[in-house]
């Protein structure tokens, strides 16, 4: 992305184009990568905690990295705001879970942290298809679509973000479960 950007403003915007498109094909691949490979663990019965933890990790960095450079580069003022809701609601429920996996309490998914993502994943892609779209000189059309779907997207994304942030906060009020008796 960032070399997308520096090679738009230059005689070589063409070049520009093509990195913009490969970057945006890469993020599709690693975000469809993801999907399916959380739709094969739970379809094998596959799932484990660390592969849990793991898939957890990799989306995080999946999107926040791409967020920061978005933020960077491209986005503009309303969708960087609703980025840094995003980016500060995952770090925060980040030390959270840690916090809590180290007292032995697990935090699961919530469905509102799930849709966060769901929405964060459509929303980057959106906008990085927008970006492209522009970048290869595409119908005005398409621009104003994609614009549109990624704000709506993210800020669905950063709404889902403080709902979720709210229920996990909630969760740490409640007391840890005690472990089943042995006899």
């Amino acid at each position: 992305l960032l070399s997308a950007d520096a090679l738009f403003f230059t005689e070589e915007r063409v070049t520009g184009a093509f990195v913009q498109l490969a970057a945006t094909g890469l993020f599709l691949l690693a975000a469809l990568t993801d999907a399916v490979d959380g739709m094969l663990a739970r379809r094998l019965n596959a799932v484990t905690q660390v592969g849990a933890a793991l898939d957890h990790a990799a989306d995080k960095a999946l999107t926040t990295a791409t967020l920061a450079a978005l933020i960077y580069v491209a986005l503009p003022l309303h969708l960087v705001i609703a980025a840094l809701i995003i980016v500060v609601r995952d770090v925060a429920v980040a030390g959270l879970r840690e916090g809590l996996s180290l007292s032995g309490r697990p935090l699961p998914v919530s469905l509102f942290g799930k849709v966060k993502t769901v929405a964060e994943m459509i929303g980057i892609a959106a906008f990085l298809l927008l970006m492209t779209a522009i970048a290869m000189s595409g119908p005005p059309d398409l621009a104003a679509l994609l614009s549109t779907a990624a704000g709506v997207t993210l800020w669905i994304a950063a709404a889902a973000a403080v709902l979720s942030g709210l229920q996990y906060a909630l969760a740490l009020r409640q007391p840890p479960k005690a472990p089943p008796a042995t006899a």
